[in-house]
């Protein structure tokens, strides 16, 4: 039998209070006396006599109640099964859950829930069945529901801890789905686990198994292990040839130890290129910067790895250092912005190469374009003809364009070169008074991605004072944001192989207060990133993320559907097929391969361990079994007339006793009442007449 309250057990302790009332309560019954000679014997007498229990029998059934009250609210269980003769020869259906998460590769953790499963597996009876699931981030059968013990242990010993992170609720869902309600058979669930406490959404168990099945917890591992590990890795470019990485280590182990030192080592295509020594606290991340490396002409493979612990799967971190680490820009201006200048400037990932550039000449132009990605154009009216000419060509061959607007007229031979690739024509100047919002915009494009949700505000609060009206708009323009008229304020046009972002106000400030507001730097970057058609990808994905191939690995979209498939191989060797508009989900740790079916050349793609499944506190197996056999209905089912919703948690745990123990307690109450009544004499009983005692 088992309690689900057991602190209301003190409330047993009420017992003393009866047993301290009968032995101290004064008797008032009057005690007649022939004479005075008598007294002194007959006051002896009834101090002896208070010392003696009165209406034994009274006191008992007293003292029974408030024992009984007590257990009542304490709410003892009898274990599934021991409610009688015939619930204890119900046939049993169990499933047996077993975590093979990447934290269960944590010393002998494995073996230990294998031995756990095996022994639940053989004290399965006759008539009785099992299935078998295992669990990571997704849970899976291996066996029907059979009454086969050795097909069922085969499956247990086959489980092995996986690269996953740790999902308690859908695996004990799936197995409560394989446990069929049948009358005359009980149910069960073995969880089998480290109980991690990431594995549970929001850290705490939730309701997942429905009435009727009962549940029973094996946690595996004591306590905490001695854990360093890689958290995350950050790229900053140093300057157009070089790039710096920094790792973010953690590190969880028993307080008032000595901080250890570690070996941190930085390794690029399989070459150790350096290696720095960390000193760690408990429940602390050290920031380990290693020298800058020179930047790749293409996608590198590249490690942080940590000197081996108790949990070696989070010592290694992969990455890929992308091939496009800085953006070459050109600026077209007379003079530099300082807005525009320090924006470039703290471009991290990717980084800015910025460079001058002349306004007139169309030999200058193009020779000032030679290597670049994007062009910047802070007002086309200081553009000449042989310019837009040159700019024009940049565009149409593949290159990018972020245009403003400033005081002076585009002129219309400048504009006949600019059509072609310009999303509209910057008309008149227009002064707002009161100042103008940018109140409308896209946040689905990766242009205002940054600004998406709350971050919407920080877009909102740029006051405009002076815009040009876009006309002559182009059928192929995109607007991507409006003023508070419903002006365009950003708008876009793919130009043959080339993009073109125009911002029909200034970059410097004086027409509105861009620069001087947080939104600025991530709005410049983004038009940049753009119009340079760069990909911003992290430089690692983690185990269980599913992602888009063309995305993963870098890869360009082909026209030719036959050919819309890309060839990946797992960090195992394992090899498929998936189609361009298809999903890789990512179930390893390692580095990732694409390549076209008619390309040599592979692409990578890092993947690495869900950041959850590093953190290795755990909960109680207590705490979980009750957590997860909560009724969140119980309020629906009292409303139904069925069980009620104080029983409701006890549900699946046992037979419950409460309402038995409260029927009890009333019978004792009525026999306690006509027991009282019989025993008390009424006032003045008792009294002998005078005629009964002599001189």
């Amino acid at each position: 039998m088992s309690l689900l309250a057991p602190l209301f057990l003190l409330g047993g302790l009420l017992v003393a209070l009866p047993i301290v009332l009968h032995l101290t309560r004064k008797r008032r019954d009057p005690v007649p006396f022939p004479s005075f000679l008598l007294l002194k014997a007959s006051a002896a007498t009834a101090r002896w006599k208070r010392r003696r229990f009165r209406h034994l029998p009274l006191l008992i059934l007293r003292c029974l109640a408030l024992a009984l009250l007590a257990l009542a609210f304490a709410q003892p269980l009898l274990p599934p099964g021991t409610a009688g003769v015939a619930g204890s020869a119900a046939p049993l259906d169990r499933a047996v859950v077993v975590d093979r998460s990447a934290s269960m590769g944590i010393g002998a953790r494995a073996a230990e829930a294998r031995r756990v499963a095996a022994a639940e597996i053989e004290s399965l009876g006759a008539g009785d069945r099992g299935v078998v699931v295992s669990f990571a981030d997704r849970a899976t059968a291996h066996s029907e529901l059979t009454g086969d013990g050795e097909a069922l242990a085969a499956a247990a010993a086959a489980i092995t801890p996986s690269d996953g992170a740790t999902r308690v609720s859908a695996a004990l869902g799936l197995a409560a789905r394989l446990l069929p309600a049948e009358s005359g058979r009980r149910r069960e669930v073995v969880l089998i686990s480290d109980l991690q406490r990431t594995g549970f959404e929001g850290g705490a168990p939730s309701p997942s198994l429905p009435p009727g099945v009962g549940l029973r917890v094996h946690r595996i591992g004591a306590g905490i292990p001695r854990n360093a590990g890689v958290r995350l890795v950050r790229m900053s470019v140093e300057d157009a040839a070089r790039v710096a990485i920094t790792a973010s280590v953690g590190f969880v182990g028993p307080s008032g130890e000595a901080p250890p030192v570690i070996e941190a080592e930085l390794l690029v295509a399989g070459q150790v290129v350096d290696r720095r020594s960390v000193s760690l606290a408990g429940d602390r991340a050290a920031s380990v910067r290693f020298a800058a490396v020179p930047a790749p002409d293409e996608a590198r493979e590249a490690e942080v790895r940590l000197s081996g612990d108790g949990f070696a799967a989070d010592d290694r971190f992969r990455f890929v250092i992308p091939s496009e680490t800085a953006i070459p820009v050109r600026d077209f201006g007379e003079a530099a912005s300082l807005h525009v200048r320090e924006a470039l400037r703290v471009g991290a990932s990717p980084a800015f190469a910025v460079a001058r550039a002349p306004l007139r000449g169309e030999g200058a132009v193009r020779d000032a374009l030679v290597g670049a990605r994007v062009a910047l154009v802070r007002d086309p009216g200081r553009l000449d003809e042989g310019a837009a000419r040159a700019l024009a060509a940049f565009v149409r061959a593949g290159g990018g364009l972020v245009a403003a607007v400033g005081p002076r007229r585009v002129a219309d031979a400048v504009w006949a070169e600019l059509e072609g690739v310009f999303p509209a024509r910057p008309g008149e100047v227009l002064d707002r008074q009161p100042a103008g919002r940018i109140s409308d915009f896209d946040a689905r494009h990766p242009l205002f991605a940054p600004f998406e949700g709350e971050g919407a505000s920080s877009v909102a609060r740029v006051a405009v004072y002076r815009a040009r009206a876009a006309t002559d708009v182009a059928p192929d323009a995109v607007v991507l944001a409006r003023y508070d008229d419903a002006r365009p304020a950003v708008l876009l046009r793919r130009a043959d192989e080339g993009v073109t972002v125009l911002f029909t106000s200034s970059l410097d400030g004086r027409w509105n207060d861009l620069p001087r507001r947080p939104a600025f730097v991530p709005l410049f970057h983004r038009m940049v990133e753009t119009a340079a058609r760069h990909e911003r990808l992290p430089l690692a994905w983690r185990v269980g993320d599913s992602v888009e191939p063309l995305v993963a690995f870098g890869l360009a979209p082909v026209e030719d559907p036959a050919a819309a498939e890309v060839l990946v191989e797992a960090p195992s060797g394992a090899r498929s097929v998936i189609p361009d508009a298809g999903a890789l989900r990512l179930e390893e740790t390692g580095f990732f391969h694409g390549r076209r079916a008619e390309a040599s050349r592979r692409q990578p793609a890092a993947a690495n361990l869900a950041l959850a499944e590093t953190d290795l506190a755990v909960l109680d197996a207590e705490e979980v079994r009750l957590g997860a056999m909560a009724r969140s209905d119980a309020a629906a089912d009292e409303a139904a007339g069925s069980v009620p919703a104080t029983a409701g948690a006890s549900q699946g745990l046992g037979t419950p006793l409460w309402w038995a123990l409260l029927g009890v307690l009333a019978l004792l109450l009525v026999a306690e009442a006509g027991a009282a009544n019989r025993l008390t004499p009424p006032r003045g009983r008792g009294v002998a007449e005078p005629s009964s005692y002599t001189a």
